[in-house]
């Protein structure tokens, strides 16, 4: 059997090692991290899953049904149905996100208490009951501060836009400039409140403080992890698309439109499904690469490993 290595969190990496750690980690905990994000948020991010799919299928069958009836896509799109299942699939989908942050973190708090990779589903829901509240109210309360900044750029640029179109636009230019740069600091939000247990401003704060002069790292880490996302999800895609291409090549045989047999609509719904399922629960890759970004970070600040081990060695003398 091989012998568990438990993984330091607090030590400072360069680019590369915070890629394979992040790697390792996943390696290490595939069995048990994977369990508590099927049992805890699969549920939820499945019923967004398939309201998404469905949703996406809809579209597309009125699309094939364009030659038939032109106000085809009109009707789906203006349906009482298909907004009534899109708000629910943004409901769940949101919910599904909020949770398997939860997971992620609360999984990562336990494994870093335990030093161990024998984590039981329940331990994880223990914490992710008593912590979901903190995680809730950040998203809400991020979501108003996203609110907010948007009318106030709305108002900026209309007041600009009195004075000169030129200005308006160069004021929304930097405002685009702005807003990418302050997306990275803040995602680190999560993590600085799972670890540090500290208030929303205070956590803003923390991250801002943390990001500085290492910004262009989180963001390269954050464009490599989303890329090797998008990447794995996208092979649950492929079954659908060939499918998809099928039902193509039907209708360009010249016999007409063909309509997709009662099983290749079920086809394609369970592949579209697993397709957005995976996408939902490999978002647990990049909240994982952020994690040791945070503790890369504050090692590299504030030495907290370093000392640390110091205090040990001076215990154990």
């Amino acid at each position: 059997m091989e012998k568990f290595t438990p993984i330091e969190f607090q030590q400072a990496r360069d680019f590369s090692k915070k890629l394979n750690i992040t790697f390792e980690f996943i390696r290490q905990n595939f069995k048990s991290l994977g369990k508590s994000l099927l049992y805890i948020s699969g549920p939820v991010v499945l019923i967004g899953s398939l309201l998404t799919g469905s949703l996406y299928s809809g579209y597309l069958n009125s699309i094939t049904e364009t030659s038939q009836n032109p106000n085809s896509v009109l009707g789906f799109v203006t349906s009482t149905q298909t907004w009534a299942q899109g708000a629910a699939a943004v409901l769940f989908i949101f919910m599904g996100g909020i949770v398997i942050v939860s997971v992620v973190y609360n999984y990562m708090l336990e494994y870093h208490a335990r030093k161990d990779n024998r984590i039981e589903v329940d331990a994880v829901w223990n914490r992710v009951k008593e912590t979901l509240p903190q995680y809730l109210a950040t998203f809400f309360l991020f979501f108003v501060v996203v609110i907010l900044a948007y009318v106030l750029i709305v108002l900026l640029i209309a007041g600009t836009a009195r004075l000169s179109i030129g200005l308006a636009i160069f004021t929304g230019f930097i405002t685009i400039i702005l807003l990418i740069y302050a997306i990275i600091p803040l995602s680190l939000i999560f993590v600085v409140r799972a670890f540090e247990k500290v208030g929303f401003i205070k956590a803003i704060e923390r991250c801002f403080e943390l990001i500085s002069g290492k910004w262009w790292s989180t963001f390269g880490l954050l464009v490599i992890v989303g890329l090797v996302q998008s990447m794995l999800a996208s092979v649950f895609f492929i079954p659908w698309y060939i499918n998809f291409i099928i039902n193509m090549m039907h209708n360009l045989d010249g016999g007409g439109v063909y309509e997709p047999s009662a099983a290749s609509q079920l086809i394609n719904n369970v592949f579209l499904t697993l397709y957005f399922l995976s996408s939902f629960l490999l978002y647990a890759l990049p909240l994982i690469a952020l994690a040791f970004q945070y503790f890369n970070l504050v090692e590299l600040k504030e030495s907290r490993g370093l000392m640390s081990r110091i205090e040990q060695m001076g215990n154990a003398g």
